[in-house]
């Protein structure tokens, strides 16, 4: 009899479960919410909303970008923080944001690793070194023995302190031996404007916001901090084919959601980003603007984040940045 009780209380239990997960919202319920951690008008901006009316298309229900700049990326991730981990609220992470922030901020208010699920890599574009249009320097090779004859050597600007073109900036100096001062800016803007007057000798800068200028003959092209050339500029030599190994670096975006998100769900987000990103007009309009679609499984980005946190962590330390 025990035993017969036991089994009906079990049976009872898988029923009522069953029920209660056959009775659970399909995702998404409602409105999806892709938070953006910088202001509307640039570049996630962009890349979000162009994504979210695709998006909504496949999901079946709408897609609203929600800007939210500010602290390092620190507003937007707590507003992802406090959201429920159901799906709806994602968070379009940068490298900056993932990758290096935390090791940059005395006080940092999320891990990336543990705070946040992967879903997907979106959009990636490689730095290039640049330098003003008069720069009597044609070559890397002519800028670094600029930068060891020079009597103060040469300066390079950067997006911030800490910013992946003053890291990278610094690991130029160390592979080269050249002397050069670093200048640090507030973004890409200001900096690339002292660039073009000819104020700082040079830069490192996704081809997402130096291509234009590049295209005016504002600023010259000296090399492609990638792995391989760009496809927008294809006579443009990397770093590595120079001899300079191993300064290879570029900005990428991907999307996030709160830790403890249903696999489910996650999939179902998956699969409408990768959608979005695989649509010709999307294509192009990307790489019309200096970025390369960068698709990837919920595993491959999560790889991903944690092999760039581990390779950033040390050249931050290195270089003595900090913000407070």
């Amino acid at each position: 009899m025990t035993h017969r009780r036991t089994l009906l209380a079990a049976l009872a239990t898988t029923i009522m479960a069953s029920g209660a997960w056959a009775q659970a919202p399909a995702f998404p319920s409602r409105a999806v919410t892709i938070v953006v951690p910088f202001p509307a008008g640039g570049i996630t901006d962009t890349i979000a909303r162009a994504l979210a009316q695709k998006m909504g298309d496949t999901l079946g229900k709408p897609v609203i970008v929600d800007n939210k700049p500010g602290a390092g990326g620190q507003i937007a991730a707590a507003q992802v923080k406090q959201a429920e981990a159901d799906g709806h609220t994602v968070y379009v992470a940068a490298t900056e944001m993932f990758a290096i922030n935390q090791n940059l901020f005395r006080k940092f208010s999320y891990d990336p690793l543990k705070d946040f699920a992967p879903v997907t890599s979106l959009i990636a574009s490689p730095l290039v070194l640049v330098v003003p249009s008069n720069s009597p320097a044609n070559s890397v090779a002519e800028l670094v023995q600029l930068a060891k004859t020079r009597k103060d050597g040469l300066n390079f600007a950067s997006q911030g302190m800490g910013s992946i073109g003053h890291l990278l900036g610094e690991v130029f100096r160390g592979k080269t031996g050249g002397t050069f001062q670093h200048v640090a800016y507030k973004g890409s803007a200001p900096a690339l404007q002292d660039v073009m007057s000819g104020q700082v000798d040079m830069m490192f800068d996704p081809i997402i916001s130096t291509g234009p200028l590049i295209a005016g003959k504002k600023l010259k092209p000296l090399a492609i901090a990638a792995a391989k050339r760009a496809v927008q500029m294809p006579d443009v030599p990397t770093l590595d084919e120079l001899g300079i190994h191993g300064v290879d670096a570029g900005v990428w975006f991907g999307a996030v959601v709160k830790a403890g998100t249903p696999a489910p769900a996650i999939a179902k987000l998956n699969e409408a980003f990768l959608k979005a990103l695989n649509e010709p007009d999307i294509q192009k309009r990307f790489a019309d603007q200096g970025m390369q679609a960068f698709p990837s499984t919920s595993a491959q980005f999560g790889s991903f984040i944690q092999s760039e946190v581990s390779r950033w962590a040390p050249l931050i330390k290195a270089s003595g940045a900090t913000v407070d």
